[in-house]
């Protein structure tokens, strides 16, 4: 009976990926298929288990959660394609950083000091908050960033409560900002800018999660960002922030799918919650077009936020 639950629980993770419109059931189903490729574990463990208590011509059973666990591992593979990585070698004509600053309350000293460090082409910041707007008066901030467009939340004076509606993108070059989606409660920004004599479109996402905005917000403002970033779909784009949902949650897909976009996370690299014993999913994204090769990932962590924070080196042809 415990192997037939765990193997339950397995199926039923891998039902929700190869049938992802079976995540618009209810918001908990939609959460569950947060942990999708967990579907390994439920799996692996009702084959142990199957073997060590089956004798004989019975352990012919344990193929069965086996073969589950085998068709489960599938799901991890996008996460070491190869197909979008540059060449050794290849030199990096984009540096793009992002973070969530959880409601305006991460530590933008610390940030500061991973700016400067790893000296980005553009920052993405969600969650943006009047807390944290001291950065512009900064002139360590503007000496390395000195263009920013976007919103600005209100203050929060809770640790986890607040406006999560600002997103701000700084830049080393001007910004031209071409648009930013309507119905939606945060703000999802498009802009144009330069970096090493290549021109491109960011856009700076932050849709809703399917707590906040309940099963139905989550849903459509997944598709509102969608048709936004499908007006830029012809040109170099890079769509960058926290999408408040993982790589195999429908959102994501139909993003990717009807965009000709790709992950330029590579490998399994969760980014929350970062404040807690060890990240578990992954819902902060870099999103790039065909013009696009990886070169370098790396997720960091500051204080006082719940997300890591990342930095993709792109090359752009």
């Amino acid at each position: 009976m415990v192997a037939s639950g765990f193997a339950l629980v397995g199926a039923s993770l891998g039902a929700l990926y190869l049938e992802p419109e079976l995540q618009t059931t209810n918001r908990t189903v939609a959460l569950y298929s947060s942990f999708i490729p967990y579907g390994l574990i439920p799996w692996a463990l009702a084959t142990l288990i199957l073997l060590a208590s089956a004798r004989g011509i019975g352990r012919l059973v344990t193929l069965l959660p086996l073969a589950g666990l085998l068709a489960q591992a599938m799901v991890l593979l996008p996460y070491f394609n190869t197909d979008y990585v540059a060449p050794v070698g290849t030199t990096s004509t984009l540096r793009v950083m992002t973070l969530n600053l959880h409601y305006g309350q991460g530590d933008t000293a610390e940030l500061l000091a991973e700016v400067e460090r790893n000296r980005p082409d553009v920052v993405v910041l969600t969650e943006f908050t009047t807390q944290s707007a001291a950065i512009f008066d900064n002139p360590r901030w503007t000496k390395q960033l000195p263009y920013h467009q976007g919103s600005t939340g209100r203050a929060s004076n809770q640790r986890n409560f607040g406006d999560p509606s600002g997103t701000q993108v700084l830049s080393r070059t001007p910004i031209t900002v071409l648009g930013q989606t309507t119905g939606t409660l945060d703000t999802n920004i498009a802009v144009q800018i330069e970096a090493n004599g290549h021109q491109l479109v960011l856009i700076a996402a932050h849709p809703v999660n399917a707590v906040r905005g309940d099963l139905d917000g989550w849903l459509a403002e997944g598709e509102i960002l969608a048709d936004f970033a499908a007006g830029f779909a012809t040109q170099p784009l890079v769509l960058a922030g926290d999408l408040n949902a993982v790589p195999e949650h429908l959102t994501v897909r139909n993003l990717m799918s009807r965009n000709g976009l790709h992950e330029s996370v590579q490998g399994w690299q969760p980014s929350f919650p970062a404040d807690r014993l060890v990240p578990l999913i992954t819902i902060d994204h870099v999103l790039a077009s065909d013009q696009f090769r990886t070169i370098k990932v790396r997720r960091f962590a500051i204080a006082n936020t719940d997300h890591l924070g990342s930095v993709v080196e792109l090359a752009q042809s």
